[in-house]
């Protein structure tokens, strides 16, 4: 496994579980932090190339990027209301499958050079 996709994926793994643990609940500006995933996914296209057994941390990755400035976006505009259950537990969804996703990343590029 190459450097930028071990960074990749080790920090779109914490970002999936954070979100799984925290779901809806949490601070307005931590919805800006899936935009440090964007380095390491650059710096991977630009140095190492892309893979398509790195398709899934992609799509992880550029999700939780849009979902995050969407959620900052939306809060802003409504001044931080806060969120029902049922967004919370489809946040906790997104984390695990995404976490998922993510495990079956690495395994592909482990398995499959």
């Amino acid at each position: 496994m190459r450097l930028f996709e071990a960074i990749l994926i080790v920090l779109a793994g914490q970002l999936a579980l954070a979100v799984a643990v925290m779901g809806g609940r949490r601070p307005k500006w931590a919805n800006l932090l899936p935009l440090v995933l964007l380095a390491p996914l650059a710096a991977h296209l630009v140095r190492e190339g892309a893979r398509w057994q790195m398709a899934p941390a992609y799509l992880v990755a550029v999700g939780f990027v849009l979902e995050g400035v969407i959620r900052y976006a939306h809060a802003f505009r409504r001044g931080g209301a806060a969120q029902s259950a049922g967004y919370r537990g489809a946040q906790s969804a997104m984390g695990i499958a995404g976490f998922l996703l993510l495990m079956l990343s690495a395994a592909a590029v482990a398995f499959f050079r």
